[in-house]
């Protein structure tokens, strides 16, 4: 006969395994932890579901993925998973998600160690950033998005960074500029009224700016723009000098140059502003029509956290979102691996790089591998080989025309792979504008497989596939359209 206390202490053993050792870090030095609790039914099963789902659904249209994967992943979330966590967490009030079939909460170390022991419970993460409390500030200015006239580079400077990666070549021989594509930007705020971007702007069609009310119901008010789940509010402007990082990346995907120099690798793309927690990010960037997401941060030590924002992004590609980000700027050697954060380090992430104008690594830039062998459910790519990246490089500056605050526009100051990541972005967006139905896993295997290599033969993890190579992606996009 099995005693009662080996049956506790195996019981005990189970639970407290599907409890992050970052959260079980926590417990004695709070009275409450705020974690991320994974349900059991996703969408996909790593390590491998990604993979399986791209090849079994490489002939279906990106707008009709799109519709499918978001209703069966709220469909996941509403299968009563949730309903049962929050009723053994004893709460009413917590954030639930979608692109993950997850739920948000504050709560004490023995609540989370029964929740734990749930069979609905597949993990317990360090919990997603938070929501602010909602705010109904209006935004700083309502601007309304002018006519615009057909693109032309007549009277514009034209940088040698854009030159370089081909994009004026795509504009005046394909008549491509990221025409109907929306390119979401992850940043800390952006100046949508400056002369370069504010043509280019997404709007909700459901929203009337400047009233105080949510209109479209989706809960977010005068959410014209997009959305800062930051601050809990429609403002997202960049607020003082410092913070204009946004207005750059905004303006090197598609600044269209009305100040005489076009910064935007796409300059007829529209932007889409979005702030904070990324989880909400993705959700809204999908639900309001977002073609690609640019991040250009990284967030270091999530531990098994890394699988939670490898599976959220999974789901995001597999919905038809391209997911862009700079690889950073935390080199240390050659020889030390995992330089390369999250979300840049997730392979279905188009990763970032960065080379000077003599197509030289810079000493700032992250480099790879990425080491995936020791994350939860995942296991795959382990060191010493691990995941190559960067994936395809870029300029991260300084040395090109940037936009900024008030009498610093086309200065060339800023460096990072911040701005090399919306390059990438541009790219991208180009070639959605020539083959808007192509799967979003198809536009990194061809901007990959465009590229021009820049170091020894094939993919390294210095400059990943090489130069991006504007002219040649959509060349190969439009030929992938036609399959």
């Amino acid at each position: 006969m099995i005693s009662l206390c080996l049956l506790r202490s195996v019981a005990a053993a189970d639970f407290s395994a599907k409890i992050d050792p970052q959260v079980r870090a926590r417990f004695g030095k709070a009275e409450s932890v705020r974690v991320t609790i994974l349900c059991r039914t996703q969408l996909l099963e790593p390590p491998d579901g990604f993979g399986r789902f791209c090849a079994d659904h490489e002939s279906r249209g990106r707008t009709e993925l799109r519709a499918a994967v978001i209703t069966r992943l709220k469909a996941i979330a509403e299968n009563g998973e949730q309903d049962a966590v929050l009723k053994a967490a004893d709460r009413a009030n917590a954030e639930r998600h979608w692109i993950v079939n997850a739920v948000t909460v504050q709560l004490p170390r023995r609540t989370i160690e029964k929740i734990a022991a749930l069979d609905e419970v597949k993990y317990v993460y360090r919990g997603f950033a938070g929501l602010p409390p909602k705010r109904s500030g209006r935004l700083s200015e309502a601007v309304v998005p002018a006519e615009r006239e057909p693109f032309s580079v007549k009277g514009r400077n034209v940088p040698w960074n854009l030159e370089a990666i081909g994009a004026p070549r795509v504009w005046a021989r394909k008549k491509n500029a990221g025409e109907g594509v929306v390119v979401a930007m992850l940043e800390g705020g952006v100046d949508y009224t400056h002369p370069d971007l504010r043509r280019n702007l997404w709007t909700n069609p459901g929203e009337t700016p400047g009233n105080g009310i949510d209109d479209d119901g989706n809960g977010l008010v005068d959410d014209y723009y997009g959305y800062n789940f930051r601050t809990g509010s429609c403002e997202v402007g960049a607020l003082t000098a410092k913070h204009h990082h946004g207005t750059v990346t905004s303006g090197i995907v598609a600044g269209d140059g009305s100040g005489g120099t076009i910064t935007g690798v796409a300059p007829r793309a529209r932007l889409m502003l979005l702030a904070g927690a990324g989880v909400y990010a993705y959700q809204y960037a999908l639900e309001h029509g977002a073609d690609v997401l640019s991040m250009s941060f990284s967030i270091p030590g999530l531990g098994d956290g890394r699988g939670l924002w490898r599976l959220m992004s999974e789901h995001a590609v597999c919905a038809g979102l391209v997911l862009v980000s700079g690889c950073g700027n935390f080199q240390q050697s050659a020889e030390i691996p995992e330089q390369i954060r999250i979300p840049e380090g997730i392979p279905c992430v188009i990763g970032a790089g960065g080379v000077d104008r003599s197509l030289k690594v810079p000493g700032f830039c992250s480099l790879g591998p990425v080491e995936w062998g020791t994350v939860k459910f995942y296991g795959d790519h382990p060191l010493p080989e691990g995941l190559i990246k960067p994936d395809v490089c870029a300029f991260p500056g300084p040395g090109y025309p940037q936009l900024g605050p008030a009498g610093e526009d086309y200065g060339s100051q800023r460096r990072g792979n911040s701005f090399s990541g919306p390059h990438i972005a541009g790219v991208a967006a180009l070639m959605l504008s020539a083959a808007p139905e192509l799967q979003a896993w198809r536009i990194q295997e061809l901007m990959e497989a465009t590229a021009k290599d820049t170091g020894p033969a094939g993919k390294d993890c210095r400059t990943g596939a090489g130069l991006i190579d504007a002219w040649a992606a959509v060349s190969a996009a439009e030929a992938a359209a036609k399959e």
